[in-house]
């Protein structure tokens, strides 16, 4: 299918013609179309095509990590709404892909347009792609704002774009622009600010303690997002909220793990850092303080990352790709502030994921580090960041595959896995001597590099698989070492 091409003579016109409701626009929707819902959405049409659930069936909704519910996820909903996650299952539908109510489809963020690219069978139609942008500006051009992902890419090839504008998204560089003409319904769906009531609802779920930090983020977070979790408020974890104002502070495991893993840092790297604990908060607790010229490339800005560009630690003066540019897929991980830093900024640039979660544009970076977490690794140093116990399915794979990859075969680099010592306050280690049957490994032994717990660091890469587990069981809890050093003896 051609890309959409973009006509900027009268596009004012065109803008008062494709503007409509949430309702007109969701008539749109037929049964059996493949609606694509653009990654980290929190927009408002899925609520009226929802709400259709009497008159549709066999619909197709693919998207990754859904933020909430506009419907569609609740039990009896199946004839209506095929649900389909891809690449990150996320904390709202795992507990829904548990019941076996949706569907996994499990690309990388790397991988995931390959069957559009090639042009193979397998690929679903874009009958339908859902995106918010940011409102035009005098030339008719509209921001995807602080998310990128797959966005221009399924923007390019749906039959029929819904793309609802929000006044609060802000405007950034790269590849994050679509023009008025490339859309077929315009939505204007900016909130007025959360109000003091409507913040209320949500701070009677904080502790107590932490609920002056949660107003003012409260008062900052995109009034969309504060009217879309207040349905749910009965339904959300606390830890899930406190994940959205970003209230989870580091524990001590954190803080031992972030401190082993300064000495594998230098000046001049590359980096890239995941968003799960313990990776997001290696920078705020003053990891890459003392490092200069560090370059930025990487699948979601993880948070800190902005403050680096900022106070001039990461200036990308080597970076291999875009020099003198921080790269990435989303900002989304970045706290509020930081990602009003990044409006109108040309330091740094979004492009998409397929680009950026690239294992031949990563390894093109000297002294490419990637850092990101793990769930379990076993003594031979295969490693999962995927399901835990066997089977189950924690998450998804996300970039972490091809950032791993690419950092471990990039010159002078360094692929680096996170992981708490143990899980379960203690009760289990997350060192084992064999990955249980189902589990799936996400990084082969042949990649294994560097494992960082509190206990210190594991250097796994050009070593025996006796010397690996040496070097595991050395870094694994005081607790477990001997059982690992007994079965090591068996395995190894």
């Amino acid at each position: 299918m051609n890309k959409r091409r973009f006509e900027l003579e009268n596009w004012q016109e065109a803008y008062k013609r494709k503007l409509v409701s949430t309702e007109e626009a969701a008539k749109a929707i037929k049964s059996g179309d493949n609606i694509f819902i653009a990654s980290a959405y929190y927009g408002q049409v899925v609520h009226a095509i929802a709400a259709r659930h009497e008159e549709l069936r066999g619909v197709n909704v693919e998207y990754q990590a859904p933020l909430f519910d506009p419907g569609w996820l609740s039990p009896g909903m199946e004839e209506s709404f095929n649900i389909i996650v891809r690449i990150y299952l996320g904390d709202l539908a795992r507990p829904i892909h548990d019941e076996g109510r949706l569907s996994f489809l499990p690309y990388t963020n790397g991988t995931w347009f390959k069957p559009y690219r090639d042009n193979r069978p397998v690929k679903r139609e874009v009958d339908v792609f859902v995106v918010e942008v940011s409102p035009p500006d005098e030339n008719g051009f509209m921001s995807f704002g602080h998310h990128v992902w797959e966005r221009r890419n399924y923007a390019d090839h749906a039959k029929l774009v819904i793309a609802e504008i929000d006044e609060h998204i802000i405007r950034s560089h790269g590849d994050t622009l679509l023009h008025v003409s490339q859309v077929d319904y315009l939505i204007d769906i900016t909130s007025p600010p959360a109000t003091e009531e409507e913040i209320e609802l949500i701070m009677d779920r904080i502790p107590p303690e932490k609920r002056d930090r949660a107003r003012e983020v409260a008062r900052m977070v995109n009034p969309t997002r504060i009217k879309n979790i207040i349905p749910m408020l009965d339904e959300i974890e606390e830890k899930r909220l406190n994940l959205v104002f970003g209230l989870d502070d580091p524990d001590d495991v954190s803080k031992a793990i972030a401190n082993n893993l300064r000495p594998l840092l230098n000046d001049r790297d590359t980096i890239q850092i995941g968003i799960g604990k313990p990776s997001k908060f290696v920078i705020d607790l003053g990891t890459f303080d003392h490092l200069k010229d560090l370059s930025i490339f990487t699948e979601m800005g993880a948070p800190g990352m902005g403050f680096l560009v900022k106070r001039g630690v990461a200036t990308g003066r080597y970076a291999s790709l875009h020099p003198g540019k921080a790269v990435m897929a989303s900002l989304g991980a970045m706290g509020l502030v930081e990602i009003r830093l990044v409006h109108d900024n040309p330091l740094v640039e979004q492009c998409s994921s397929d680009y950026v979660v690239n294992i031949a544009n990563i390894v093109k970076h000297k002294n490419m580090v990637a850092i990101n977490n793990a769930v379990q690794i076993d003594l031979t140093g295969q490693i999962t960041c995927e399901s835990q116990f066997g089977p189950r399915l924690i998450n998804g794979p996300g970039g972490q595959i091809e950032f791993h990859i690419g950092a471990f075969s990039a010159r002078g680099g360094k692929a680096v896995s996170l992981l708490p010592s143990t899980w379960s306050e203690g009760g289990v280690s997350n060192i084992v001597p064999y990955m249980e049957q189902g589990t799936l490994v996400s990084i082969p032994r042949v990649f294994a590099d560097y494992v960082v717990t509190e206990y210190g660091v594991a250097q796994l890469a050009g070593k025996t698989h006796r010397e690996r587990a040496e070097e595991l069981i050395r870094v694994a809890h005081p607790d477990f070492r001997d059982g690992l050093e007994r079965a090591a003896r068996e395995i190894c």
